[in-house]
């Protein structure tokens, strides 16, 4: 899983990575055909804003989350993100099995 971050008005460091990429394995566990994850955090007037895009089988799932603290943003990010794809496997799964 190749991962590329983007910083605007702010730097991305090594526990941010550190604490995002642990946060986004469980993404892994639901949906394996997940190759790349695209990450932009920006500070604007003391905010940051945190957007995850991930391209995956045709398919791309997209979350955006502003707050006062980084640790919350991929927080709720990664949340929203295990949301969105929990539901797309929960439509690929066959629920109305033929007896």
């Amino acid at each position: 899983m190749n991962i590329t971050y983007t910083a605007r008005n702010c730097d991305f460091t090594e526990e941010m990575k550190e604490y995002f990429e642990k946060k986004i394995k469980k993404v892994k566990f639901y949906f394996n055909q997940i190759l790349n994850i695209n990450v932009i955090l920006s500070n604007e007037r003391g905010n940051f804003n945190l957007e995850v895009k991930i391209p995956a089988n045709h398919d791309t799932f997209f979350a955006e989350v502003t707050s006062s603290t980084w640790k919350e943003c991929i927080d709720l990010v990664s949340d929203k993100i295990e949301t969105e794809i929990k539901k797309k496997k929960d439509k690929l799964t066959d629920h109305h099995k033929s007896h």
